[in-house]
């Protein structure tokens, strides 16, 4: 484990007010064998109940993920400038600190926020240790999310022909949107006895189809569940978080629901990273119930749209903004 103090870049930052998780009995977070018989079950189980899991038994390499925190870790002690130069600046992709997004948002982090099929970002230029890491993690990651995108479908029932509809939008496909977010928390050290936290991320719900996170061994991950509780999910550096995207609730008509978590800064002496995968659509993609999961008569709780066009206004909205509220539909319930 690599530990630093807060680089110049971020030292700044407004400490913004995050209130502690809730009081109370801890959440059981799934955990799932990606290889056992009845993941598909279990998988969808709890995408339907929390919105997230925890994933065992991937396949992926440990070596992957400690030469990517390695070279993450090391890249983030330069000086503010040289990142800067390195990555360009996050507009939305880049190297960013303090600013999330255009509308506000700050937090204590600094990160790198990265395409994964296109060349937007000139990630030629950082540290060859560095690009050759995020490359090899990035792939198997992928993976792991196609995998896991196969096992929700068969998870709510879509024939064994069909299995690959959501792996589809996303792996392999021309012009979908992947992206990989590394972000650096700093410790934030308070003073003794303070009854709230400092927002290193704020909460919101990630628009695309999945998430697939992992983390070194600092907490600070949280999640709301259905009873609006805020529990911490202790970190697990062998294995993988898994979030469902905004995306996915629509393509799920509802059943599986999009989960709202935020991070607080680290207060000991550990930096927290975490490496992200995003599984989005193309642009084009159509956004809307699968035909494979709707029962007859079952009529749609969402208005279609586009990825395009979500990403659009997403990108218009603060982080906690209920973003999926203007395409939901009111049905009559006497109808």
């Amino acid at each position: 484990m690599v530990a630093i103090t807060a680089p110049s870049s971020i030292e700044h930052i407004p400490l913004v007010r995050c209130p502690k998780a809730n009081a109370g009995p801890p959440a059981v977070i799934p955990s799932i064998d990606l290889s056992a018989p009845g993941a598909a079950a279990a998988v969808a189980e709890a995408c339907r109940s929390l919105g997230f899991f925890k994933a065992t038994n991937h396949g992926v390499p440990a070596g992957l993920a400690d030469a990517l925190e390695a070279g993450a870790m090391a890249f983030f002690a330069l000086p503010h400038q040289e990142k800067l130069d390195m990555s360009g600046p996050a507009r939305p992709l880049g190297y960013g600190s303090k600013s999330i997004g255009s509308n506000g948002d700050v937090g204590w982090l600094e990160y790198l926020l990265l395409s994964v099929s296109s060349s937007s970002v000139p990630s030629s230029a950082l540290p060859p240790s560095l690009r050759v890491a995020l490359e090899e993690y990035t792939r198997a990651v992928r993976e792991v999310g196609g995998r896991v995108m196969e096992l929700m479908a068969e998870g709510l029932g879509v024939a064994a022909e069909e299995r690959e509809v959501l792996r589809r939008m996303v792996v392999g496909r021309e012009g979908s949107e992947e992206m990989v977010r590394v972000n650096h928390y700093p410790p934030c050290l308070l003073p003794a006895g303070r009854d709230c936290g400092v927002t290193g991320f704020g909460e919101h719900t990630d628009p695309q189809i999945i998430s697939v996170l992992r983390s070194n061994c600092t907490a600070g991950l949280q999640i709301l569940l259905r009873d609006a509780r805020w529990v911490p999910v202790p970190p697990d550096p062998d294995s993988f978080f898994v979030n469902v995207g905004d995306s996915l609730q629509v393509l799920t008509n509802g059943r599986f629901r999009s989960v709202k978590h935020r991070v607080v800064a680290p207060e000991g002496r550990e930096s927290r990273l975490s490496v992200i995968y995003f599984g989005g659509p193309a642009p084009s993609q159509r956004i809307a119930p699968l035909p494979q999961v709707m029962r007859e008569g079952e009529r749609s709780l969402y208005r279609e749209f586009t990825w395009g066009e979500y990403k659009k206004a997403a990108y218009k909205t603060r982080l906690g903004d209920n973003r999926l509220g203007p395409y939901e539909l009111k049905h009559d319930a006497a109808k």
